[in-house]
């Protein structure tokens, strides 16, 4: 077998996906308090378009996919805001619409790529700014991990401790973007939505603690990405369902060791 560890860009490529799972797994954390589970795996199709007109006038995909999440998540939160429709409803609605339209504009020969990912084909520029996010998104939420915490949980008490609950939200969306953006160009739009949803699904199966639970979800995101990718290469197998699977395989185990306070 080759020796893999030798190779400075696979080096990266680990760092990467590990700040990525770490990053994914904590968002997760906060979004099941708001039973949100789903909203991450539905906001990664919205990238899709963006994706498709990358492809189709040959710009930076991540430029598209980044530009159509953000504009998502702003079309959700003045929604919502408006109209008390609830978050999960409007991105679900969304959610179909990108996916129609991003089906059909996207080249046949990009599509399996831009579905599933291909690790193998990230650049070292792509690396860093992966990585540099996912520290991003990690320094806001331990940051901001209280107010987030009560916004999501009660928008009233948020409301009369002056938090600004609507802008934290768009805060929180926003980041659930950002750190879709990252996970696509490893893990695709299909499989995105997996990385933030499982790691912490497996953490509160296991954990009785809020401070336990989003650092075991963290670990959990960053720790099973690394191994997934580790053994897709060692195999030759696709790294992003790799890892979804091994967290999968993860989740189900940790069901027989469930805390019922979790």
């Amino acid at each position: 077998m080759n020796n893999f560890f030798a190779e400075p860009l696979f080096i990266f490529q680990l760092v990467a996906v590990a700040l990525m799972g770490a990053a994914g797994g904590m968002l997760g954390s906060f979004a099941l308090l708001r039973r949100m589970a789903l909203v991450g795996d539905a906001l990664s199709h919205v990238a899709l378009p963006g994706l498709a007109l990358a492809l189709l006038f040959h710009f930076n995909p991540l430029i598209g996919a980044l530009a159509f999440l953000l504009f998502g998540t702003t079309v959700i939160w003045a929604i919502e805001h408006r109209t008390r429709i609830p978050v999960d409803t409007l991105v679900g609605v969304l959610f179909v619409v990108a996916l129609a339209i991003g089906t059909l504009l996207t080249p046949d020969v990009e599509l399996l790529e831009a579905l599933f990912g291909d690790i193998t084909d990230v650049s070292l520029a792509q690396i860093v700014w992966g990585a540099s996010l996912s520290l991003l998104i990690i320094a806001l939420l331990l940051f901001l991990k209280s107010k987030i915490t009560l916004s999501l949980l009660s928008a009233d008490l948020a409301q009369t401790a002056r938090l600004r609950p609507h802008l934290l939200e768009f805060l929180f969306l926003t980041l659930f973007a950002l750190i879709t953006s990252v996970g696509i160009q490893f893990a695709g739009v299909l499989l995105t939505g997996s990385l933030i949803i499982i790691p912490a699904a497996i953490s509160r199966n296991l954990t009785g603690s809020m401070k336990t639970y989003v650092f075991l979800s963290a670990l959990l995101g960053g720790a099973g990405t690394v191994a997934g990718v580790i053994i897709a290469t060692a195999t030759g197998l696709a790294p992003g369902p790799t890892f979804i699977l091994l967290l999968g395989s993860i989740f189900f185990v940790s069901l027989l060791f469930k805390k019922n306070t979790a």
